[in-house]
């Protein structure tokens, strides 16, 4: 008995004082770039997915909460003039948003041509905004999260799971 706990205590001695295994070194957080870039794509991945959504039914894109608010086709539209600008200032360009908001009230309100747009808007976008991430990119994602905001509104008003909370 007294050889058992010999053993066992030098057991417990060796376990204890063995070194312990390399630990891998932690992964660095992310770059202020990389966090603004994956936002900025997260954001608007989620939006353009909302845009395509036929759950929320073309019917529908022209209500609005209140009669002086905009209609959820109008958000889809502003969110996809703000990507245009953000690609413009990106290039160094001028951009001239009411006057943009303007030339595309005349344009067709179908779910196919916002979406057909958003998306170009959003492959101009993307590689600029990885390749120059403005520190003002920070507020214009905040306004951008604003009209997501406002379409997840639109969808529980309606009756409507919106996509990301769908199972």
């Amino acid at each position: 008995m007294r050889k058992l706990v010999i053993i066992a205590f030098i057991a417990l001695v060796v376990v204890l004082t063995a070194a312990p295994a390399p630990a891998q070194a932690p992964t660095p957080p992310p770059t202020y770039e990389a966090a603004v870039l994956r936002t900025w794509k997260a954001l608007h991945d989620k939006i353009l997915v909302m845009a395509k959504d036929t759950q929320f039914p073309d019917a529908k894109l022209s209500w609005k909460p209140h009669p002086d608010s905009r209609s959820v086709m109008d958000e889809f539209r502003h969110v996809t003039i703000g990507l245009r600008m953000t690609s413009a200032v990106a290039r160094g360009e001028k951009f001239d948003f009411e006057a943009q908001e303007k030339a595309d009230a005349s344009k067709p309100k179908t779910r196919a041509s916002v979406v057909a747009e958003m998306e170009a808007a959003i492959a101009e976008s993307y590689p600029l905004v990885e390749s120059k991430p403005s520190p003002r990119l920070v507020g214009w994602l905040d306004h951008q999260g604003e009209h997501y905001g406002k379409l997840v509104t639109a969808y529980r008003v309606n009756g409507i799971v919106p996509p990301i909370s769908r199972k």
